[in-house]
């Protein structure tokens, strides 16, 4: 039996939390209350995992998510700082890693599974594309995740937060959208999602699944 699809509220309260999370502790540390943003970082982490147990409706996902709020509280509570400079680094990190690793061969790249739900049958020339879309993301997170580093050993707190929490979510939209509209215009003979469907075929083409 196939089971019941999630609530429309989650992945809404997940947008919510995505872009709440960054500004909240941009906020935080602009009005000089540092001290919040490990907190901020440990809610924020710990409703996603909520939110993930909710969508997936399964005891093992909740029992994930219990395991993973009792970790998230006392990593919170015994080392701080892991919570404040870490997350961007790492997020940042894995997601390079994931985009890099699916350019190994024989595993397909991962703009190429979103491209799939448009086209099931890819021709050569945008499989071509999305391989190079997918090297040039793994190029930006990876770079991000660099510079995130830098600025947590070398930079100023401020700076750090404003890259972290402002100027990396910009590069993103940027690139996503910036591409989005060289694609329609370079291959204009092909169909194109708009870009709700778009972030709808993100959201559901199992980015971190192996291939």
């Amino acid at each position: 039996m196939t089971a019941p699809a999630a609530p429309r509220w989650i992945p809404r309260a997940a947008l919510l939390l995505a872009c709440a999370w960054p500004l909240a502790l941009h906020g935080a540390v602009l009005l000089g209350a540092p001290q919040w943003v490990p907190r901020l970082t440990a809610g924020a982490l710990i409703a996603a995992a909520m939110l993930w147990a909710l969508a997936a409706r399964r005891v093992r996902a909740a029992l994930g998510a219990l395991g993973i709020a009792l970790l998230i509280t006392w990593v919170a509570l015994a080392a701080p700082g892991l919570l404040f400079y870490a997350p961007p680094i790492v997020i940042n990190a894995g997601l390079a890693a994931v985009f890099a690793a699916s350019l190994r061969r024989p595993r397909e790249p991962v703009i190429a599974r979103f491209a799939r739900m448009e086209h099931p049958v890819l021709p050569p020339e945008l499989y071509l594309y999305t391989r190079r879309l997918t090297a040039v993301w793994a190029a930006l997170f990876a770079a991000m995740a660099g510079v995130a580093l830098a600025l947590a050993l070398r930079g100023s707190l401020e700076a750090w937060s404003t890259f972290t929490n402002v100027v990396s979510y910009l590069l993103v939209a940027a690139l996503f959208a910036g591409e989005h509209a060289y694609r329609r215009k370079r291959f204009r003979h092909y169909r194109h999602a708009g870009l709700r469907e778009l972030l709808r075929n993100v959201r559901g083409a199992g980015l971190f699944a192996r291939r």
